[in-house]
């Protein structure tokens, strides 16, 4: 049985492998999309629904597969080439610099991009996005900061560069599941205060 169940296991991640070879900006964005999308109706079920809204789901995995996956797979092997240029590969300079580039750069604009994609598909105005962003962006980007650097920073050391983005697909189960639930609550740093910015600090006052 473990035989089998191994066997078909490798067979998946063989024909993974092949088209992350042949296709690998429709693989990498197949794969987030299917990601994103389950990280959704995990945030959907933290929520205590009953039911699972399928078309928010599936607004989820077009941000999966249209946005974090060809665009991720673009920076991750800029990334690559640039820290490789200018740094001893493995080095602890090499992945601290892949680190703060990638949590300083594709970090804001991903949560940003979430915040904005969902909030018009959701039916909002380009000023709702600017309230949600106001509101929620810092509080949000600081969570995210205490989970992704020590994540990324194993996964530069010790993934190769072709599947790091899978790894933080993985991750993003998490993280997808994190910020989806945030685009839903009106304000989300009354469950966990330690992220309330100052501004939000002040208006509560």
């Amino acid at each position: 049985m473990l035989r089998a169940v191994g066997g078909s296991l490798r067979n998946v991640w063989g024909a993974y492998e092949h088209q992350l070879h042949t296709q690998p900006m429709r693989t990498q964005a197949i794969t987030s999309g299917a990601l994103w999308a389950l990280g959704d109706v995990f945030s959907q079920k933290i929520e205590g629904a009953k039911q699972v809204d399928l078309k928010r789901s599936l607004l989820t995995s077009v941000y999966g597969a249209a946005f974090i996956g060809p665009v991720g797979h673009v920076w991750y092997q800029f990334l690559d080439k640039f820290t490789r240029s200018r740094m001893r590969v493995g080095s602890p300079s090499f992945i601290a610099a892949k680190v703060v580039l990638d949590e300083g750069v594709f970090g804001p604009i991903h949560v940003l991009g979430f915040f904005a994609y969902m909030t018009l598909v959701e039916g909002g105005s380009w000023q709702d996005v600017k309230e949600k962003c106001r509101r929620d962006f810092l509080s949000a980007y600081a969570a995210e900061l205490v989970f992704w650097p020590a994540f990324q920073a194993v996964n530069f050391w010790k993934v190769p560069v072709r599947h790091q983005l899978l790894a933080v697909n993985m991750a993003c189960l998490l993280d997808a599941t994190f910020l989806c639930w945030i685009q839903q609550q009106e304000d989300w740093t009354r469950v966990l205060p330690g992220f309330k910015s100052k501004e939000a600090v002040k208006e509560s006052v």
